[in-house]
């Protein structure tokens, strides 16, 4: 992150020649689906899945704004998206005003699955996919025979045939209340890792236990059930509907830059993918304010962008997942953002005293100091209408008051968060929960942020399509 302006200029020659090149490459309740998703589970330590929920302070400064094209330019699809799939509408799930569930029903790409297994009092039914390059939505039924309240503890996607589970995150956790009887119709969306795509072959697990306030927030608890279901993706579908487009772009914003690597369309979403080098002087943690706009038959339609893996702490590649209509073939595809999110890197600790329960150093006083209980900490902040919004994001190393490393618990949770919003006020209360291991911790504790609101504010658009 503190690169000298000599090596800024030679990573700049060496990442135009880099990317000239390129071409291919947390619980999910009500409230966060309306909005906002955070994945919670994710098989890799170094990026992990962040909703755009938080409020952050305002940076007042003239930028310069400068778009770089590679060589080539844009490359534009060799022929247009085909409109039609295969499948008939999947029928029983309200998928409310989700433009990509909509979009990929109406126009046949939800594959019907219809796989059942049963195991003690429960039942679970997976209804159909909509697979993309690096994402599936999952649409299962879950009936419960028990005489007691189920908690779905967890969805996990294995390799076919092992216990090897695959590198991804899932929007879905423990919270869900089934009562006694009752017939549930859930999704859960699903982003596999870095460069990785969605298997032809996998097995989807749900694990169900009865529901516990104690256990809620956990991932896994003694006396759940384990249900597998093996699934085979229509792999050629997919493909015939999915295209990659090479952007080769640099945004730029003062000394700070960003680059556009590729764009990936598929009726399950629109993947973005792009690079944030390590020479940038600010911890530059993505695009403030980014949507795309899609023009159908004239009419401008927002795809916004739910989640994304974050960089590093040292910056690195990251991805954006967008909602997709490609399927009713738009006439153009524009990426749209109010600049950068940056903030000093000197400023991304976070120091908390859970013995006198409070938080000793923030990046600001947005940030208050919930509780700790059970070894579970949890930290509070206000999501307002009118500030930016930004993301939070803790890494899951920390440093305790003797400099002992320790690494949260993932298997209590992990890292994760809720949300509870006012409609009299407009603001929604953000709940972040870390998960810890049991032990006593020397105080305080030390913990990094991976990215926090701050912003650096110019508006720009990138043509994609």
């Amino acid at each position: 992150m503190f690169e000298k302006e000599e090596r800024m200029l030679n990573d700049m020659n060496r990442d135009a020649k880099i990317y000239t090149a390129l071409v291919s490459d947390e619980a999910l309740d009500a409230a966060v689906r309306s909005g906002m998703r955070r994945g919670r589970r994710m098989q890799r330590s170094r990026k992990r899945m962040a909703a755009f929920s938080a409020v952050i302070a305002t940076m007042a400064a003239a930028m310069l704004f400068v778009v770089w094209g590679g060589d080539g330019g844009l490359v534009e699809p060799k022929e247009q998206m085909a409109a039609q799939g295969p499948y008939p509408p999947l029928a029983g799930f309200d998928l409310g005003e989700d433009i990509t569930l909509n979009t990929a029903n109406q126009h046949g790409m939800i594959q019907p699955v219809n796989q059942s297994v049963t195991r003690g009092d429960y039942t679970v039914t997976l209804n159909g996919i909509l697979v993309g390059s690096q994402q599936m939505e999952v649409f299962y039924t879950i009936q419960n025979d028990a005489e007691y309240h189920a908690d779905l503890k967890r969805v996990v996607m294995k390799r076919k045939g092992t216990s090897e589970s695959l590198p991804y995150s899932i929007g879905s956790s423990g919270g869900t209340r089934i009562k006694p009887g009752q017939t549930f119709r859930s999704r859960s969306d699903i982003h596999m890792g870095e460069n990785q795509s969605v298997p032809e072959e996998m097995t989807l697990s749900f694990s169900i236990a009865p529901y516990s306030t104690n256990t809620v927030h956990q991932s896994s608890v003694e006396g759940e059930q384990v249900l597998d279901i093996d699934v085979s993706v229509d792999m050629e579908t997919v493909q015939k509907f999915t295209r990659t487009i090479p952007l080769n772009k640099m945004l730029q914003i003062e000394n700070q830059r960003f680059y556009l690597k590729e764009a990936v369309l598929s009726p399950a979403g629109i993947v973005l993918k792009a690079n944030i080098p390590s020479s940038n002087t600010m911890k530059v943690s993505g695009l403030w304010d980014v949507y795309l706009e899609t023009v159908v038959n004239g009419e401008q339609i927002r795809l916004n962008s739910d989640s994304a893996f974050l960089p590093g702490a040292g910056g690195g590649d990251m991805t954006y997942f967008f909602d997709s209509n490609i399927l009713d073939n738009p006439e153009s595809i524009t990426l749209k953002a109010s600049g950068f999110q940056a903030v000093d890197p000197s400023e991304m600790k976070l120091v908390i005293d859970t013995d006198k329960k409070e938080i000793l150093r923030a990046p600001d006083g947005d940030l208050r100091f919930g509780a700790y209980t059970g070894h579970t900490l949890t930290l509070e902040y206000e999501e307002r209408a009118d500030r930016h919004m930004g993301s939070v994001s803790i890494e899951p190393e920390f440093v305790d008051g003797e400099g002992n490393k320790h690494t949260i618990n993932e298997d209590a949770g992990g890292l994760s968060s809720s949300s509870r919003s006012s409609s009299d006020t407009g603001i929604s209360l953000i709940t972040q929960y870390i998960h810890l291991k049991p032990g006593d911790y020397p105080q305080p504790l030390t913990f990094t942020l991976s990215s926090y609101p701050g912003v650096m504010e110019q508006a720009f658009e990138v043509s994609i399509r």
